[in-house]
């Protein structure tokens, strides 16, 4: 059975993947000019995640990891170019800074040594063997 803050978090990455899945798609259909590479990056990563959290595989949560750091970098950055604009956008800034805080917590829950644990490549249980 998964435990229900790593099921949370592959809902998360499910919904990144969708809202991702769906900019290539308008990319694609010619709705949007620009670069079809991050979108499908991005749909592919949060896929394997949600694949690999429903397994508990070790390699999905190092995964997710490395994207919740990234994303967080990016937040932050986007949240100070949203400032540093000619005709600065408070609301995208405080958005993009609320999102790093949300990238921040599942960092910091994806390192606990509990959650590690769940992760490990032992069978389920075989610890009350």
């Amino acid at each position: 059975m998964i435990p229900w803050p790593i099921a949370l978090l592959a809902g998360l990455y499910a919904v990144l993947g969708t809202c991702s899945a769906a900019a290539l798609w308008r990319i694609l259909q010619g709705q949007e000019a620009r670069s079809p590479l991050w979108p499908m990056a991005w749909t592919v990563v949060s896929g394997a995640i949600v694949v690999g959290f429903a397994f508990l595989k070790p390699w999905a949560r190092t995964l997710a990891i490395w994207s919740a750091a990234f994303t967080l970098v990016g937040s932050l950055s986007a949240a100070l170019l949203a400032v540093l604009r000619p005709h600065p956008e408070p609301m995208r800034s405080v958005t993009a800074t609320a999102m790093a805080g949300v990238y921040l917590l599942v960092l910091r829950y994806l390192t606990r040594p509990h959650v590690k644990a769940w992760f490990t490549k032992e069978p389920h249980g075989a610890h009350l063997l």
